[in-house]
């Protein structure tokens, strides 16, 4: 066990006792053993304490029980008990692959100026573990190649180390996103804003131990979209890249539940074409995120 880590895992949690517990034995599998594991419990209700408390690893470890302040205030605690020069952001689902931490590690020590560095997380058509290549798909689709520029929006934290300096100076993730989703995007244009470069580290691989269906990527929708507007009102200047463009609103607004648009959605979205069912899965999904965003901005009198 390392006294003085040279990189702090930080995790937090709720409610994901063996997810977790995966995640935490696929570190003691890494290529390397100068590093921490610190995870911060948003006080589950599953026995996550009594895993964490009985926890005994070959590296260092340390965890917090805290109340629930959402994933930004376990995070964020995560990080003031870090002690090493490093932060790799994961969650309490991602298993890490052994050379996870190397990877993040490598491409710190090569990097010539305060860089942020963003892994490839691969999700799962059907959970099991270990899992084979032909259940896996890659979270960015889009082929980039190692080392590359990252746009900010790819500051995605599932798979994500930053200096630990860097993390504290921009005063670390934004407490007013308690919802879901954003609050990695949002610090990642901070930074952006800053100069700070994000590149990307494909062969920094951890695997999402979720099956994550359309259903439930529609219902995250309204969540998303009521953090999204938290975004908006602190950086205005983004309002059509957070889908308040004039095409977006035309087709919310005659996309009401009752409306023969919706209906039509629904039914393409249940049945067994490819293409209509594509087609009514965006479609549901762009209503649900403006009926929250468009609701919390209402709320905020900015809409």
């Amino acid at each position: 066990m390392f006294i003085n880590p040279t990189i702090s895992v930080i995790i937090g949690c709720y409610n994901q006792k063996e997810a977790l517990r995966r995640v935490l034995s696929g570190f003691a599998l890494q290529t390397v053993n100068d590093f921490e594991v610190i995870v911060v419990d948003s006080s589950s209700t599953d026995g996550t304490h009594d895993l964490l408390e009985t926890w005994k690893p070959h590296y260092a470890f340390q965890y917090r029980i805290q109340k629930n302040t959402g994933k930004t205030g376990a995070r964020n605690a995560a990080a003031e008990m870090a002690t090493a020069p490093y932060l790799l952001i994961t969650d309490a689902d991602m298993i890490p692959d052994p050379t996870l931490i190397e990877t993040h590690l490598a491409a710190h020590t090569d990097s010539k100026v305060p860089t942020c560095f963003e892994g490839s997380t691969w999700n799962m058509h059907v959970l099991a573990w270990p899992s084979e290549p032909e259940n896996l798909y890659p979270y960015i689709r889009e082929k980039i190649r190692s080392g590359a520029k990252l746009g900010w929006h790819y500051f995605l934290t599932g798979n994500l180390s930053i200096p630990s300096d860097l993390f504290r100076q921009f005063g670390g993730f934004d407490m007013d996103f308690q919802g879901y989703g954003w609050e990695d995007i949002e610090m990642g244009y901070r930074l952006s804003k800053a100069g700070v470069p994000l590149r990307y580290l494909p062969e920094a691989k951890n695997y999402h131990y979720h099956v994550v269906t359309d259903d439930d990527l529609i219902k995250r929708e309204v969540k998303k979209g009521e953090s999204a507007a938290v975004f908006l009102n602190k950086h205005p200047e983004l309002k059509w890249f957070l889908g308040l463009n004039p095409l977006a609103l035309w087709v919310f607004k005659h996309t009401t539940e009752s409306s023969r648009l919706y209906r039509l959605a629904t039914r393409w979205y249940a049945s067994g074409n490819m293409k209509k069912q594509r087609f009514g899965r965006w479609l549901l999904a762009e209503y649900h995120y403006r009926e929250g965003l468009l609701r919390v901005l209402a709320a905020l009198g900015k809409a």
